[in-house]
């Protein structure tokens, strides 16, 4: 049985040596999946398959991704979607928005249905796992400055990665462990709710 590797179709790499990077492949790759994530789920799902529903070859796919982990986290996880919203003026609302940016990334179809798998490969995979935290501790350095900046916000607030951590930690566990369980406006208000109690009963985030 042949498997996917970076070593595959060597002819087509060595003649594109030096050619900028066609961007209608890359939309073609990212776009066949999420495709073949929804049909086959993650475990399933092969190079192969992705390279021939987009049109291409496994070399090209190696050319952009190191690998499955890096390709699927790209395609399900880009950087406009774990983008941080604007600030409001307002801790409650900002915490609020954390919630519900942390819903929208997560409670998509392909998102479900990768992410037991994808968790378990990124944490295997040191370059992968240094990619997606580094691209998350971007936006939580975005929103720390935004809540910061607060005027109510008590001087001896934790960092807030810890409160990220919360959010972010109690969506996928909802995801994994609870399978079915929605990210709904419920799980919104009950989580925004519980951030800003523990915030006002200490003068802290606690948890």
């Amino acid at each position: 049985m042949r498997t996917d590797r970076p070593g595959d179709d060597k002819d087509s790499v060595r003649s594109s040596a030096g050619r900028p990077r066609d961007r209608r492949i890359d939309a073609a790759i990212v776009d066949a999946t999420r495709e073949l994530l929804l049909e086959t789920g993650y475990t399933a799902l092969s190079l192969s398959a992705i390279a021939a529903r987009a049109g291409t070859t496994t070399a090209a796919i190696y050319r952009r991704f190191s690998g499955k982990a890096q390709l699927v986290h790209e395609a399900i996880l880009p950087a406009e979607v774990t983008a941080v919203p604007s600030a409001s003026g307002d801790v409650v609302a900002d915490i609020r928005a954390l919630v519900e940016a942390t819903r929208s990334m997560f409670d998509r179809p392909e998102v479900r249905i990768a992410l037991p798998g994808l968790i378990a490969d990124t944490v295997a995979d040191p370059d992968v796992h240094a990619k997606m935290t580094s691209r998350f501790a971007e936006s939580l350095a975005t929103f720390r400055t935004r809540i910061g900046d607060e005027p109510d916000l008590p001087s001896d607030v934790p960092d807030l990665p810890l409160l990220a951590e919360v959010v972010v930690g109690s969506a996928i566990f909802r995801i994994i462990v609870r399978h079915d369980a929605p990210l709904d406006d419920a799980w919104v208000d009950d989580l925004t709710a519980l951030v800003r109690s523990g915030w006002a009963s200490s003068g802290t985030i606690t948890f």
